[in-house]
């Protein structure tokens, strides 16, 4: 068994004191101390030429060969299997066994074809092959889906109390599942109406394809009809490129015209929106089922589109005191201007208005003003304190504090990596040795995904090692540094390893019971729990360095780390609320459609948007139809705000404390991470979390994190300590409260007004009052 403990070797510190441009090829096996040198391109590791395998180490992919017979070869062994099941015994147990190690297989074409078919780091002529292959393995899976025989079988054994008592838990509920998967392919259904079923299906699938393609698309806008403040942006063939909204942007016009232009009114691509929502209707009534969020909601948490809508009315009504007076804060920012605005003079304070463009940029602007204020930390030069070798170094240690795993460098074979800037990870416990394999791939290669992203090629069970690879796109090496991450880019990594690491740390008897078949709206607790974590003040003081190892950062003052991690959440109201009102456009596309008094979903967004958001709705736009997972995650966006609260309140009773604490990790991996899909996961959350799952306390552990920080003075951390936002007031100036005066929305119904307590540039804020009083 390697080695699991972090052995720093004379000769990794050797290489740190290297120069950078000075690439060593290691001739030794690789240690964790390793990992942050060659990350950080201080040295490559040599392929182990003693012998050739297929891509990451599954003989029958051989990378070099065709991925289109490899596919074949794994469907015929497929057959091979279904013909088995069809010969067991009725109701026999080991049918169970069976089936799950057909899926098992079928798993793995489908994982890696569509890895391959997306991967920006293979070939266009292996991605286009890997689509294919992929193509193939679905249609295979459907003529599984549609084999009565086999339904029969499962039928058979669900029914004989018998033979249920002799299966396990865990097999109890990998039945259920395979039950519901065929039914939900219209198995019961007549040959006619299941092939009118499966014409549904595909052209769902061709319908969603293209709304991807166009969602992600670039506006073209010619030369001659081009605003003045795009002339900036790309060109190709006499058109200006907007390829992206520009949120970031300094200047006030471009975001406002990239705003316009990136997500103007499309009508092909409204049609096509439509057409999937009236397919998916008629695919969940051909089943029985009165709307497509029924459907898609069972083996969920929530369970029903009444509950989901529940809990989101919740989360709004115990959001929009915050979200009101983080929009005040944007109103006065927007009056005041900054250093990058310059033409707001003129407007008088009942002008105002925050716009969709506005809020990214001064929410942002703030942040780094606050951090900048109070702990002389200069917000934009933070990633000279985490270069991607240090920070996925620092995590494996968090890793072995916390579960007992560490990640040590593999030398790979030939064959096995599809990218020459890959890196192999064996993920190793203390006392239960190899866990499984993380394949990193992490430096920009074409036109990959911006940011770090995880998949799951082999999920744990019995039979197998599980495979993850976390794909990024970071700036490599420049010879000289380093690469490096910002904040928010390192907060997406943690998560990200977090699920991959999820994925090895999962101990269940069957396939079907991994990781990879949670429900979305429990997998993602993981997501966000590492998320938090990423922003514990404990963390960062450990994981922040500089890149020349002379200077730590956190460690100079930990209580200003502590004031910029309050700053970081203190205007994150607005993000929230917005993936609030995406959440219930979401539901009510897929619980009431067609819309009963016959609106468009253009008419429908401008509604919600209205009634659950402080914005205001931008004619000639339509941003809905650039929003992804309206295909993706079809009904079940919300799973990314019931998951956070999960986290939030898993964050709270386990790690706030103390991250690195083993028991804690313990507990929570014996209870959440080991089981997977093996137990019911609303039970399984609740004997985690010791009571039952409340629509009020999800909604409260969304909200009580940004109420915290609103409630946080950076100026004085113990000035507001215990009050609520509401008993604030009282500490207002009166040249706030003269500036509320004229905001009538900001005044509550018991006649209090919502105000931020002291705010930054106060004189600039009595000057523009005199000006405005004045014209």
């Amino acid at each position: 068994m390697l080695c699991s403990s972090f052995r720093k070797l004379n000769l990794a510190k050797t290489l740190r004191c290297l120069s950078t441009r000075d690439l060593i090829k290691v001739q030794r096996k690789p240690t964790a101390a390793d990992i942050e040198d060659i990350l950080n391109k201080k040295h490559l590791i040599s392929i182990n030429g003693t012998s050739k395998v297929g891509v990451l180490g599954l003989d029958h992919f051989s990378y070099g060969d065709s991925l289109s017979t490899s596919v074949d070869n794994a469907i015929t062994k497929c057959r091979g299997k279904v013909e088995q099941i069809k010969k067991e015994t009725d109701s026999s147990p080991r049918t169970i066994e069976l089936v799950d190690e057909l899926v098992e297989q079928i798993s793995e074409i489908t994982d890696l074809s569509a890895f391959l078919a997306q991967s920006a780091s293979v070939s266009s002529e292996k991605r286009i092959e890997a689509a294919a292959a992929l193509a193939k393995a679905h249609s295979f899976i459907l003529t599984i889906n549609a084999d009565k025989e086999v339904y029969t079988k499962l039928q058979d054994l669900s029914h004989d109390k018998i033979s249920l008592n002799e299966i396990q838990e865990e097999g109890r509920e990998v039945l259920k599942k395979l039950l519901l998967e065929f039914q939900s392919n219209g198995i019961d259904l007549k040959e006619e109406d299941r092939n009118t079923l499966q014409k549904l299906k595909k052209e769902i699938a061709i319908i969603g394809t293209e709304f991807l393609r166009e969602s992600v698309a670039p506006t073209l806008i010619p030369l001659s009809e081009c605003p003045t403040p795009l002339l900036g942006l790309e060109t190709k063939d006499d058109n200006i490129v907007v390829s992206e909204w520009h949120d970031n942007a300094y200047s006030d016009a471009v975001r406002e015209q990239a705003y316009l232009a990136y997500y103007r009114h499309d009508e092909a691509q409204e049609n096509r929106l439509h057409r999937l929502l009236d397919h998916r209707q008629n695919l969940a009534t051909s089943l029985g089922f009165n709307n497509y969020s029924e459907m898609a909601l069972q083996n969920t948490m929530a369970g029903s589109p009444a509950a989901v809508k529940e809990f989101l009315l919740e989360v709004h009504s115990q959001l929009r005191p915050l979200a009101r007076w983080e929009y005040y804060q944007f109103e006065i920012s927007k009056l005041v201007g900054s250093k990058y605005w310059k033409n707001y003079g003129s407007f008088k304070v009942n002008e105002v208005v925050v716009f969709p463009w506005d809020t990214h940029f001064i929410g942002q602007d703030m942040t780094k003003f606050y951090i900048k204020s109070y702990t002389s930390i200069n917000y934009p030069n933070l990633p000279d304190f985490l270069s991607v070798g240090s920070v996925i170094e620092q995590i494996g240690v968090w890793l072995e504090d916390t579960y007992g795993v560490t990640l040590i460098p593999e030398i790979p074979f030939e064959g096995e990596l599809w990218s020459e800037e890959a890196m192999k990870l064996a993920v190793e416990h203390e006392t239960e040795g190899l866990l499984g394999f993380l394949y990193l791939d992490l430096y920009e290669t074409g036109k990959r995904k911006s940011a770090p992203y995880h998949h799951v090629i082999k999920a744990n069970s019995s039979r197998s090692i599980p495979i993850s690879i976390v794909e990024c796109n970071y700036h490599p090496s420049d010879g000289y540094r380093p690469p490096f991450l910002d904040f928010a880019t390192f907060e997406k990594l943690f998560q990200e390893l977090g699920s991959a690491i999820h994925s090895m740390l999962g101990r269940t008897e069957l396939y079907q019971s991994s990781v990879s078949f949670m429900s979305r709206d429990s997998k993602l607790v993981t997501k966000y729990l590492h998320g938090n974590l990423a922003r514990h003040p404990g963390i960062l003081h450990h994981v922040m360095k500089h890149h020349t190892r002379k200077r730590v950062l956190p460690r100079v003052n930990y209580e200003k780390l502590i004031v910029m991690v309050n700053a970081l959440n203190i205007f994150k109201t607005h993000a929230t609320e917005e993936q609030l009102f995406l959440s219930i456009l979401d539901q009510s596309f897929h619980t009431r459609w067609p819309d009963p008094d016959n609106r468009s979903s253009t008419e429908l967004y401008s509604r919600v948007l209205e009634k659950y958001t402080h914005l205001p709705f931008v004619e000639g736009t339509a941003p809905h139809l650039r929003f992804t997972p309206l295909y993706t995650q079809g009904a079940q966006y919300y799973s990314h705000l019931w998951c956070k609260a999960l986290a939030n309140i898993l964050y709270d009773e386990l790690f706030i404390q103390d991250p690195f604490s083993r028991h804690s990790g313990e507990y929570f991996r014996e209870h959440f991470l080991k089981l997977g899909a093996s137990r019911n996961p609303k039970e399984m959350v609740e004997y985690l979390i010791g009571s039952k799952i409340t629509p009020d306390r999800l909604a409260a552990a969304i909200v009580k994190p940004l109420e915290l920080s609103q409630n946080y003075s950076a100026e004085s951390p113990n000035k507001h300590a215990g009050k609520t936002w509401s008993s604030r007031i009282s500490d207002s100036s009166p040249l706030v409260k003269r500036l509320a005066s004229s905001h009538p929305h900001l005044v509550t119904a018991g006649g209090d007004i919502i105000t931020p307590g002291k705010f930054p540039k106060q004189k600039l804020l009595e000057q523009r009052l005199q000006e405005s009083s004045e014209s």
